[in-house]
């Protein structure tokens, strides 16, 4: 039996629907199911078809679904923090080898840079 095209717009709209609940709203697809009444593999298949038809808006869905919140600032800025802590560690390393080679060859006479190369 073939679907009239306000039927169809209908079910374009509605996986359109629960396609934004599940990816901008994080709902699960048991939550989405209670919600409108179905079963779980029709939600299931109806974010699947969704995805299937739409895969740019899909993705931009996905995209857009992850607000940066207050938390995920705070965990970003220790994240900085641990790494400003490792660059500033790599840097005296890197000064450390810096003056061994600048010592090696005041003392040895050996430069060690050009002696690693060929």
């Amino acid at each position: 039996m073939k679907k009239s095209l306000e039927e169809t717009l209908k079910e374009v709209e509605l996986c359109k629907e629960i396609y934004r609940l599940y990816a901008l709203e994080h709902l699960t697809m048991s939550e989405i199911s209670v919600k409108f009444g179905f079963a779980l593999s029709s939600i299931h298949n109806k974010i699947r078809k969704f995805e299937a038809e739409n895969p740019e808006l899909a993705e931009n869905m996905k995209k857009k679904g992850k607000e940066i919140i207050p938390e995920d600032y705070k965990q970003l800025l220790q994240e900085i923090a641990e790494l400003k802590k490792q660059v500033k560690s790599e840097r005296l390393r890197a000064d450390f080898y810096e003056e061994m080679v600048a010592f090696g060859k005041e003392v040895y006479g050996i430069d060690l840079k050009k002696a690693g190369t060929k």
